[in-house]
């Protein structure tokens, strides 16, 4: 028995999807033999990491990547396989004597038209069993109603580990100045701008303690947001720091107090899961998040951090006002958060939950 990984989301490309097909396909590999198909040219050699482990390039145009794909995995594919796909769209390059296919839901992609939703029913029907990223998720796959596959929600946190490091670096402490942190794509639905908005109302009566919030990403809101910076007079409170390396958001982690990122629904775009919240959390750190689609799964409102819709101006003002001046409620927060983190979105103890699943198909 074997595991194939078909899949539109791998590295180099860099993404939260990437990244957790990559853990999964790593760790699948040091339990059984696990070949990757993913869409497109690999230039970094994963093949030398494991004897288990290998990959199936495709170089073909996007036309015909799902029929070449769908050959590439007949060749390998052996009667009692497991199939795992990234989204219901992988499902359309699986063989149709393929008779286990485990597929991961993730969040906006069932924010769909019913053309497309037909669509959808009709790869998840072949599905032996969906794993939702949140709680949010499943509930939009049920309204799909498949009702001959099996389904769980298993938080997609496959690649985070636990941080023993001491939070703050000795040689970076800035204890009069709180350091803030958002790490996401530069998108409206990311709710910086709302935030931007708030901290320009805001004056020192208001806020008792000097920040400096670090914006990292890159997106097409790039330019909307640098003018709002200028505009606003935000420039020394706020710098927008673009992509940046793992080692470097590593380094902002450690000496972050406060993670942003108040995400909203624009249109069928949505937060499916979270991960940037739970990176945070990871390192102790309270977080600022929306209310729509799965961030309830990953942040626990008034526990550790505030969920909130940042298009109500007042709400917004208020929490960041709270999390700004008072520290002990930050602390006890980001603690609660470290804690939950481990409990629950711990990389091994997810794993061993999807490993679970896998095996009571083998």
């Amino acid at each position: 028995m074997k595991y194939l990984i078909v899949t539109q989301t791998f590295p180099p490309r860099t993404g939260g999807m990437q990244n957790v097909m990559e853990a999964i396909s790593k760790k699948l590999a040091n339990d059984k033999e696990t070949h990757v198909f993913p869409d497109h040219f690999l230039t970094k050699n994963f093949n030398t990491l494991d004897s288990n482990f290998h990959i199936h390039n495709n170089y073909t145009p996007k036309i015909l990547r799902h029929l070449i794909k769908r050959k590439l995995v007949s060749k390998v594919y052996e009667d009692g396989d497991i199939v795992i796909c990234d989204s219901w769209k992988s499902v359309n390059a699986v063989p149709n004597v393929v008779n286990k296919i485990i597929v991961l839901a993730h969040g906006q992609e069932y924010l769909s038209t019913m053309k497309k939703s037909k669509l959808i029913k009709k790869s998840l029907d072949r599905a032996t069993h969906i794993i939702c990223s949140s709680n949010y998720t499943s509930n939009l796959v049920d309204k799909l109603n498949i009702t001959k596959t099996n389904k769980s929600v298993i938080p997609p946190t496959y690649s985070l580990k636990k941080i023993y490091k001491k939070r703050k670096l000795k040689y970076e402490q800035t204890d009069d100045i709180l350091s803030i942190l958002s790490i996401t794509r530069l998108e409206e639905r990311k709710g910086l701008i709302p935030v931007l908005r708030a901290l320009a109302n805001l004056n020192d009566k208001h806020l008792l303690k000097p920040f400096m919030w670090k914006i990292c990403g890159e997106g097409k809101q790039e330019n909307e947001i640098k003018k709002f910076i200028l505009d606003s007079n935000l420039s020394d409170m706020v710098k927008l720091i673009g992509r940046v390396t793992d080692e470097k958001k590593e380094q902002l982690l450690h000496n972050s107090d406060l993670f942003i990122m108040p995400s909203y629904k624009v249109k069928n775009s949505i937060e499916g899961f979270g991960i940037s919240y739970i990176e945070a959390a990871s390192y102790g750190i309270p977080s600022i998040a929306g209310v729509d689609g799965g961030t309830k799964d990953a942040v626990f409102d008034k526990e550790t951090g505030w969920c909130i819709n940042p298009l109500d101006s007042k709400k917004l003002s208020d929490t960041l006002k709270e999390a700004i001046n008072k520290e002990n409620i930050r602390k006890k927060f980001g603690i609660a958060a470290e804690e939950k983190f481990v409990k629950m979105f711990l990389g091994e103890k997810v794993f061993r939950k999807f490993m679970n699943t896998i095996r009571s198909y083998i």
